[in-house]
């Protein structure tokens, strides 16, 4: 069982005993007895691929994920920016959701914002709208070239003010730096909002060096409700860069090397065998494959666990390469952690080899619901082996589930929700439902399995004696309520070693 009633004693953040209640949950602890009637707990939920920074800045900033058009962006962009002066930045438009799903122009923010740069991301983190003052800053003009692993969108001979991957950098790197006032806000807003979701742990993906000072700070004094697992910035070798190395901690770890190979399936960046069902063009590797590999070999000297992001099936057969070449050269032991993040769109050939190589996958199944129509168009019948939950599962793996939060909703019972029915939004009917897997395989995948990612699954994951007294207690039974009752599901307290960190009445 996953989910039970029970008594549960704490003894220095462990767990020390469990007896059966069947009137619902009981938490002795130094803190005191709390009692939850009727509920039922489990062990602490995980997102194994979120990134805590970008969750603060949205919750704190401009936030266009509610946008259903670029006129709306536009507005609630003027709105936010009411009496500044300096650049306006936004995340989480998303144009396959506006009644016409091309990229927006640069036009739309020239009219609004003459003299003020706009930096907004895409949902995805993986393009960028501008305007033309944010272009005139960073010096982009119709002879600007196209950075390797990135493009600047052009029409009539001038940038559209739409930048991909890697082009997204030469505008983001003349943005002035957050004071440290505004970073440890967003900080602060992020992790209290993670364990407000009934979230224990994190794995914080892609972590700017810069950042991690605030964490370890926070970490030291005892004021982080969750438990963070850090995969550092590392496409450009921004770890070596800044001086770190791996180190452990109760409440935050130096875990990993975050890995870019491609880019994402909605701005046509995920790197394809084949040209796009709806484009010209079969997407962009962000690394090669030997670079890949050298860049991984170093890190794994020093002790890192391995993490690369892959979502086309040309990205993720080169990331396999990269990992088998890894494990059968000796770089990496059967102990080293290789992890690929998000397996979108994995080709039936290379599936085994992830299984052959203990080759670890991160995924979020919320992508596979908020995706289906437009994956629809760019891979056409390529979608029989996309998002492919239940192949890998039967192939022996553990996916470690997760949102990427904050360009999906955090919320994990969304995700087990997705797991288990498949049905995209806005719609009735299952999405490939043959992807479709059980109940108690999407909790592991919250619970367990993400541990198994990390390497920590040998003390959490489990209601079990001795392990972190990590609980996320909830209002009804997740095994075996009803498949419409997943997404309604209410946190109504969460603890982190033995300590409430979250209560519902609070």
């Amino acid at each position: 069982m996953h989910a039970i009633q029970a008594t549960i004693l704490v003894e220095r953040g462990r767990i020390a005993a469990i007896y059966p209640n069947p009137h619902g949950v009981e938490i002795i602890s130094e803190q005191g007895t709390h009692f939850y009637p009727h509920a039922w707990i489990l062990s602490g939920l995980v997102d194994s691929h979120c990134h805590l920074y970008g969750l603060g800045n949205t919750l704190t900033g401009l936030s266009l994920y509610s946008a259903i058009s670029a006129q709306e962006c536009v507005q609630q962009a003027l709105q936010y920016a009411h009496n500044s002066q300096g650049w306006i930045i936004g995340n989480g438009w998303n144009q396959e959701l506006w009644d016409h799903n091309h990229f927006p122009h640069k036009e739309f923010l020239d009219i609004a914002f003459p003299d003020q740069p706009v930096y907004l991301r895409r949902a995805d983190g993986h393009a960028a709208w501008v305007n033309s003052k944010a272009l005139e800053i960073a010096g982009i003009t119709i002879d600007t070239p196209h950075p390797l692993g990135g493009s600047i969108l052009m029409e009539d001979s001038s940038p559209t003010g739409i930048l991909i991957d890697n082009a997204m950098n030469l505008v983001a790197d003349c943005i002035p730096e957050s004071t440290p006032e505004q970073i440890k806000k967003d900080i602060v807003a992020a992790i209290h909002h993670c364990s407000s979701l009934g979230l224990t742990e994190v794995h914080d993906m892609d972590v700017h060096p810069t950042l991690l000072p605030y964490y370890l700070e926070m970490a030291e004094s005892g004021s982080l409700p969750i438990r963070i697992q850090s995969y550092i910035k590392a496409q450009n070798d921004e770890w070596s860069t800044f001086g770190y190395l791996p180190a452990g901690g109760e409440f935050m770890r130096l875990v990993g090397l975050k890995f870019f190979a491609d880019g994402a399936l909605g701005s046509r960046g995920a790197a394809l065998l084949e040209q796009y069902s709806d484009a010209d063009t079969k997407g962009l590797f962000l690394l090669q494959e030997e670079q890949l590999f050298e860049k991984a070999v170093k890190g794994l000297e020093f002790g890192w666990n391995i993490s690369t992001h892959a979502i086309g099936d040309a990205a993720n057969r080169m990331v396999i390469n990269v990992y088998e070449r890894l494990r059968q050269q000796g770089y990496a032991s059967q102990d080293d952690i290789l992890r690929i993040e998000h397996a979108q769109i994995v080709h039936p050939n290379d599936i085994h080899r992830i299984s052959l190589h203990s080759i670890k996958t991160a995924i979020q199944p919320i992508h596979c619901i908020s995706d289906a129509s437009m994956a629809d168009s760019r891979l056409g019948e390529r979608t029989s082996y996309a998002y492919p939950w239940k192949t890998l599962i039967d192939a022996g793996l553990h996916p470690a589930g997760g949102s990427d939060f904050p360009i999906e909703s955090g919320n994990p019972f969304s995700g087990i929700s997705a797991f288990c029915n498949r049905i995209p939004f806005l719609s009735n009917h299952a999405w490939h439902s043959e992807q479709i897997i059980h109940r108690k395989q999407a909790i592991l995948s919250y619970t367990q399995w993400a541990h198994e990612s990390s390497g920590m699954d040998y003390r959490r994951g489990k209601l079990h004696h001795k392990f972190d007294a990590d609980f996320t207690i909830i209002d009804k039974n997740i095994e075996t309520c009803h498949n419409d009752e997943l997404e309604s599901i209410q946190v109504l307290a969460t603890y982190t070693a033995g300590i409430r960190r979250f209560s519902h009445n609070n």
